[in-house]
């Protein structure tokens, strides 16, 4: 049995409205208006306006949410992550959709913090350490051939050059 206590919610808007992408404060109103609509409470902020990126985030209790608007692009990234069973990250669809207006929108769910004491992992490493030495040395024998191929080339336009 599955035993998650955390959520992560991944949203890429496309084809964004550019006048509400370039303003840092409408960007700003959604990340507001999104801790609202799940529920979150805000205990911190941060905002970044930068040339090509607007960032805003919030942090509450358990969870964050985070912008990242790419104003010439018309994208923006959304990151919501909760670990408090109550609220809903994907209730923010409709604050993200009034709020930038995109054209598609394209969301992924992952569950976080999968605590049952009897988890094991159910894919085996394929990198054992011979398996990263043959890698090296395949790499090493490459850059080898490579700088005397190199040499040879050089070498051959030395000799090419000058009096006879």
């Amino acid at each position: 049995m599955d035993n998650y206590i955390g959520k992560h919610l991944l949203i890429d808007c496309y084809n964004c409205d550019s006048d509400n992408m370039e303003s840092p404060r409408k960007v700003q109103e959604a990340i507001h208006d999104a801790a609202e609509k799940i529920g979150m409470a805000v205990n911190d902020t941060f905002y970044l306006d930068g040339e090509e990126e607007i960032i805003a985030a919030a942090y509450g209790p358990k969870s964050h949410i985070c912008i990242h608007a790419y104003p010439k692009l018309g994208y923006a990234a959304v990151d919501i992550y909760s670990f408090d069973q109550d609220l809903k990250p994907a209730r923010t669809m409709a604050v993200l959709r009034a709020s930038l207006h995109p054209e598609k929108i394209r969301a992924t769910s992952v569950k976080r913090g999968n605590i049952n004491p009897d988890m094991k992992p159910n894919i085996k490493s394929k990198s054992t350490t011979l398996h990263k030495f043959k890698n090296t040395r395949n790499q090493m024998k490459t850059a080898g051939q490579k700088v005397a191929n190199y040499m040879r080339h050089k070498n051959e336009k030395r000799d090419t050059l000058g009096p006879e």
